[in-house]
């Protein structure tokens, strides 16, 4: 027996609008079983579902010689609601949004936004120095420096000649 992901095709044929929740659900969902056919084992260990999912912030991680840097987008959010935690090789941000007041007499066409716990776990190289971490958050961008060790930065070797 093969299994063949039947609603790719189906899918290519006839997009769904994305404007209701339950189109949106669907959405999710089946992106995340073509990403499992795809591969299966695909989520690391620091990586949770939701994050898979979009309920963590987006991340950037870029590495230097000197370090290594994660920047987070959380637009929004008030830097005293975010938690940076370093534990081993693994970054944890995490945070809390609260829901604004609803207006009951408002008619929304859209509700998008999303309010509660979140959280996003990056693996680091095991490079880093967990005594060297810095964190700016400036117009809704979050970024932590995590330095990384001296003695195994990489050194340049002399070749010596005759």
């Amino acid at each position: 027996m093969n299994l063949i992901p039947w609603r790719r095709k189906q899918r290519e044929s006839q997009e769904l609008p994305l404007d209701t929740t339950l189109a949106r659900f669907r959405h999710d969902m089946d992106d995340l079983f073509d990403r499992f056919w795809r591969d299966p084992w695909s989520l690391t260990s620091g990586e949770t579902l939701e994050s898979r999912l979009g309920w963590g912030p987006r991340v950037n991680v870029s590495e230097t010689e000197d370090d290594v840097k994660v920047e987070a987008e959380l637009p929004g959010i008030d830097p005293k609601d975010v938690d940076i935690r370093l534990t081993g090789d693994v970054l944890t941000i995490s945070g809390r949004t609260e829901q604004e007041q609803k207006d009951e007499k408002k008619n929304y066409h859209y509700h998008e936004r999303r309010y509660g716990q979140f959280q996003r776990s990056i693996r680091l190289p095991n490079t880093v120095d967990p005594d060297k971490v810095d964190a700016a958050f400036k117009n809704g961008l979050l970024t932590v420096t995590v330095a990384k060790r001296t003695d195994v930065r990489p050194k340049r070797i002399q070749v010596k000649t005759d």
